[in-house]
């Protein structure tokens, strides 16, 4: 691995190997890293995945790097119904979010292919039926990101106690 780190170190300065050395450090089970640790990968292709690493290390090394939301915000456009209805998908399900986040921060959306299977998640999101619970998952996910007295099921119970009396 060390000597991948040279060659890099060589071919784009020794930031660039810095970068890559503290992202090995950092996510030590992402996949391109245990490409780079692999004896049994071609040199060649060790060292491009060094590359795209170095080239994309902001998607590893900021406190809040890009995630798939940011990406799918800029799909569905100026669309708030649209974008409701991918986040409320992923709020409702957790899981999914997490796996579709670490994918985005993996590949990001630099090659057709990554961006084919971004695309596709966002059109699954879009099309898929949402049940009664998930909907509540999502509205109470939703509700725990903001303080108590702006939330909207806040107000609601607010308007209904008040003319209740």
């Amino acid at each position: 691995m060390y000597g991948i780190l040279s060659q890099l170190s060589k071919k784009m300065g020794r930031p660039a190997m810095r970068r890559v050395l503290s992202i090995i450090q950092k996510n030590p089970n992402f996949r391109p890293v245990k490409n780079i640790r692999n004896p049994n990968i071609a040199d060649s292709s060790r060292l491009a995945v060094a590359q795209g690493m170095a080239e994309g290390s902001s998607r590893y090394l900021d406190p809040f790097p890009g995630t798939f939301m940011n990406y799918a915000r800029q799909k569905v456009g100026n669309n708030p119904m649209r974008f409701r209805k991918v986040s409320d998908y992923f709020r409702a399900r957790p899981d999914k979010r997490q796996q579709i986040d670490d994918w985005y921060k993996e590949m990001g959306s630099d090659s057709a292919w990554a961006r084919g299977f971004l695309d596709d998640m966002i059109d699954e999101a879009e099309r898929a039926p949402m049940s009664l619970e998930e909907l509540a998952a999502a509205e109470l996910s939703r509700v725990g990101k903001k303080p108590y007295s702006q939330s909207s099921v806040n107000r609601y119970l607010s308007n209904v106690a008040g003319k209740g009396e």
